[in-house]
């Protein structure tokens, strides 16, 4: 099957889903009232090198909900924090991290492309992010990247976070909505939601309390009708404070951005 088709596929036919009441919707804030909360992209990927401890550090320090991030598995079979395929563009390293050992991506410098501030800070490992995070009060969005790719992902996932007990904290996401379907298998104490990108679930498509969403098809409308169906609907990547005061008036649920200092400004006693 082509990666394409393998997003949001399969839907689960309704005796195959799981039951509604035992679902979990979005983790309760630790670090405020707000609503909708606030969710650093990749951290904060817009004041920090994306996915390394210095934007997670970042995201602490404003005080904001949580923090968004990216999973995928180096060639020696280590869960590693990190977005795109390749290594060209955020290091000084070339070619798909998936061919790469732990020790050839933790040698590159993830820091300077985005300043030369940052030189040095490197692609931190899931444990060694779980842990930073865990001192923190921010709530943890974990995104499976292509978990196709990457046979067992979903279990090892699951088990660290168990281990370090942050299940409560913890929302996994993922466009391969099969691989959350395999989630909520193994874990179902643990939050889930659908990432959505060019359309929102019909009512015969509603499985999990959350849908995460390209911001653009979070319409007045569009969110009512998630909020009718018992559904809560988060947006990403909401930079711009025109579109988070709409999406705020809407009823959103929660923005993920890569400026999490400026959308706080709309909270601002």
């Amino acid at each position: 099957m082509a990666e394409e088709e393998l997003r949001t596929s399969p839907v689960l036919p309704p005796e195959d889903r799981p039951e509604w009441r035992y679902l979990k919707p979005i983790p309760r804030s630790l670090a405020s009232h707000r609503h909708p909360i606030i969710v650093g992209h990749r951290g904060a990927r817009g004041l920090a090198p994306e996915n390394t401890l210095a934007a997670f550090r970042v995201a602490a320090d404003l005080g904001i909900d949580g923090v968004e991030f990216d999973v995928q598995r180096t060639t020696d079979g280590e869960l590693v924090v990190f977005h795109d395929d390749n290594l060209d563009r955020t290091t000084n390293g070339h070619g798909p991290i998936y061919e790469k050992t732990l020790a050839e991506v933790q040698a590159l410098d993830a820091g300077s492309a985005f300043d030369p501030a940052f030189a040095g800070e490197r692609i931190p490992t899931l444990r060694e992010t779980l842990d930073t995070l865990k001192s923190t009060n921010l709530l943890l969005f974990i995104e499976l990247k292509d978990p196709w790719r990457f046979p067992g992902m979903e279990a090892e996932v699951v088990a660290l976070i168990r281990e370090l007990g942050l299940v409560e904290r913890t929302q996994i996401r993922s466009f391969y909505h099969a691989a959350l379907h395999l989630v909520c298998h193994i874990a179902p104490e643990i939050a889930l939601s659908e990432l959505w990108w060019d359309r929102l679930p019909g009512d015969d498509e509603v499985i999990y309390k959350t849908v995460n969403a390209f911001f653009p098809l979070c319409t007045p409308d569009a969110i009512a009708q998630i909020h009718a169906r018992g559904q809560e609907i988060t947006a990403w990547t909401v930079n711009e404070l025109d579109d988070a005061r709409a999406l705020v008036a809407a009823g959103i649920d929660g923005l993920t951005t890569d400026y999490p200092d400026r959308l706080l400004t709309l909270f601002a006693p």
